[in-house]
């Protein structure tokens, strides 16, 4: 079960929102694939069927990035999926021992999730991102 202290979490939820703030063409292709392979890892460990769509759509991601013709608008919309989910999940955060580290965790994955899609809707040229104002 998910054994993973919120505290580490929330440092690295921290961590990968800092680095999609600079912007995804910022990252070079195999660090996001690593990252994205860690995270699917990550998600899987917990054992929580309610998280394992997120594990599917970072396996998703991965198969985007290493094919042969990179499809924007097909990883823009799995990047809008994935934010969709990653935001519903903050919702349900495993408890901790301490609350603050529970409460940044929550914020941290809402974040998270919000550039997603918002990076998603840039990338797939389309305003699914979430946002209706024109950037």
């Amino acid at each position: 079960m998910d054994t993973i202290p919120n505290e580490t979490e929330a440092a690295e939820v921290a961590a990968t929102t800092d680095e999609i703030e600079r912007g995804l063409t910022q990252i070079p292709l195999s660090k996001a694939i690593n990252k994205i392979d860690d995270w699917k890892r990550k998600v899987e460990q917990t054992e929580r069927a309610d998280l394992l769509p997120i594990a599917a759509a970072l396996g998703e991601l991965h198969q985007s990035l290493v094919g042969e013709h990179i499809d924007g608008i097909r990883i823009g919309a799995i990047l809008v999926r994935l934010g969709e989910q990653t935001e519903a999940a903050a919702g349900d955060v495993s408890p901790s021992t301490t609350g603050d580290t529970n409460e940044d965790l929550k914020k941290g994955l809402k974040r998270l999730g919000s550039l997603l899609r918002h990076a998603g809707g840039a990338l797939g040229g389309s305003s699914t991102g979430g946002s209706s104002t024109p950037s």
